[in-house]
């Protein structure tokens, strides 16, 4: 039994890193069982049919996305703490999972009925403390006005935008991987900056 579960855990992990990296019209079977040092046969044992591999693969990868930005989202921590943690949340899933962002969008647009399905089947929603707390900021004449999904939407495009499109960045910019991440690293630095100086009222 325990053998057993980690064969699936080191398919799952080997399928993670091949869909994440050619997405699902990329990715093979065989091309996955290799990366799992088993033979396809296995593979087929444990997940039937790429199908079901994918799902599991991809669910996986946004349910480990949306709780983690709720969390920090519905903190006591200040506004700007939040941005911080956020900004810092999504560069380390990017460290960990370069190939992630961009997949996740891919996919979203591949199949956009069942991804908005999945996203509902969560029960996922912005915190009635994080509203509550960008409404406070604009009674008090420290926020201009802007609705708190505006808010968010910022945060998150600033941070998601290079990554998702980093083959365009390394291109306009002339980057290679080196100095593509010495880009990243400084404009983690800018993110908070930037949307804290634009909502100044």
């Amino acid at each position: 039994m325990v053998l057993e579960k980690e064969t699936e855990e080191k398919i799952f992990l080997a399928a993670q890193r091949v869909f994440q990296k050619k997405g699902y019209d990329g990715a093979r079977m065989q091309e996955i069982a290799d990366e799992a040092e088993i033979n396809k046969s296995m593979l087929h044992y444990y997940y039937r049919s790429k199908e079901k591999l994918f799902r599991k693969v991809f669910q996986a990868g946004v349910a480990n996305i949306f709780p983690s930005i709720i969390k920090i989202l519905d903190s006591e921590i200040s506004l700007r703490h939040k941005v911080e943690q956020i900004v810092d949340f999504y560069y380390s899933v990017f460290d960990s999972h370069p190939y992630l962002p961009a997949f996740v969008v891919y996919e979203m647009n591949r199949n956009p009925q069942e991804f908005r399905k999945f996203i509902e089947s969560l029960n996922f929603k912005i915190p009635d403390r994080f509203i509550e707390e960008i409404n406070s900021e604009i009674e008090s004449g420290r926020m201009m006005p802007v609705k708190p999904h505006h808010f968010f939407l910022s945060v998150v495009s600033l941070c998601m935008m290079p990554m998702i499109a980093r083959q365009m960045v390394q291109a306009i910019f002339r980057l290679d991987d080196d100095g593509y991440y010495k880009f990243l690293n400084e404009r983690k630095e800018l993110i908070s900056r930037i949307i804290f100086n634009g909502i100044q009222p």
